[in-house]
């Protein structure tokens, strides 16, 4: 091999461990998910879909990037381009297998420490074993592989395919427990809903306890403009009309609007803050009630 083309075999490896760990903490993330939804710890709480996606794309924009260039790599060595002993390729690949090696003992310090907290759950094993079975068959690979004294191409064959095929399972389960960009657009568009119901709700308490009556009407609050509310919260973001007002006593009113999607459902991540504003799909009336203060 030439000593122009180390800079070439070096950035090939820098990018594989780079998109390697890219895709590997996303699979980990996915699996981790998948965990928390078919084994559920009794105090687990939901915290929204972000991760998950965020996990999704990783998997879909790293893997192709990994195994591209880990596959023009082997080539290389292959056509002489680049040799099976260069310096790049033992350092980076050693590095590889610094990295795995550090997550399994770590896994397994975890697993340890957590027995004898006496932590036995399904759910805390299933991660452990899954954090340790992606290191594992990362370090499994690269330190079989750097012992070759020539690339066996049966080998390198056996660990494309059967990885791809587990990523592939773990990237499609994933689509199992994730909503549709449409849900999440109506979901994104409820939240903006509540947040504003929420301000109106506390600009009526603070209009009641300024005046001692509730407001006739939103444009009253708007007027006066109570907690220095803006215009487009009274404003529907996804039909662009006032959210509908009700009095329906000297100290109860209702606040109306349709809504795009449910948060009834208890499972429901992107509502868990909003506990109090709970709604079904379709148009609502939630009733409130003014909160005094004592001055």
């Amino acid at each position: 091999m030439k000593d122009e083309n180390l800079p070439k075999l070096a950035f090939y490896y820098c990018l594989a461990l780079v998109t390697l760990a890219i895709g590997s903490i996303s699979t980990g993330i996915i699996l981790f998910e998948l965990i928390d939804k078919f084994f559920p710890l009794i105090s687990y709480e939901y915290y929204g879909y972000s991760g998950l996606k965020g996990a999704i794309s990783g998997i879909a924009i790293a893997f192709p990037i990994y195994y591209y260039t880990t596959r023009n790599i082997y080539q290389g060595i292959h056509n002489q381009e680049f040799s099976i002993g260069a310096g790049p390729r033992k350092w980076l690949t050693y590095l590889i297998i610094l990295i795995s090696s550090i997550v399994m003992i770590g896994s397994l310090i975890g697993l340890l420490n957590n027995f004898l907290d006496g932590e036995t759950s399904t759910n805390f094993l299933l991660k452990v074993f899954s954090v340790l079975g992606i290191s594992s068959i990362i370090f499994g690979f690269y330190f079989t592989d750097i012992k070759k004294k020539e690339i066996d191409n049966r080998f390198n064959r056996l660990y494309f395919y059967s990885s791809l095929a587990l990523v592939l399972v773990i990237f499609i389960s994933a689509f199992l427990i994730i909503e549709s960009p449409t849900e999440a657009r109506n979901k994104k568009i409820d939240q903006k809903t509540i947040s504003d119901l929420d301000m109106i709700n506390r600009a009526v308490d603070e209009f009641y306890n300024d005046k001692k009556v509730l407001p006739a009407t939103l444009k009253d609050i708007e007027i006066e403009k109570y907690l220095y509310m803006e215009f487009n919260q009274f404003i529907d973001p996804d039909t662009g009309t006032y959210y509908e007002y009700k009095v329906i006593d000297d100290k109860k009113f209702e606040l109306c609007t349709d809504f795009l999607s449910s948060n009834l459902d208890s499972d429901n991540r992107s509502y868990d803050y909003h506990s109090s504003w709970k709604h079904d799909k379709g148009y609502q009336c939630i009733s409130r009630r003014v909160s005094e203060w004592n001055k």
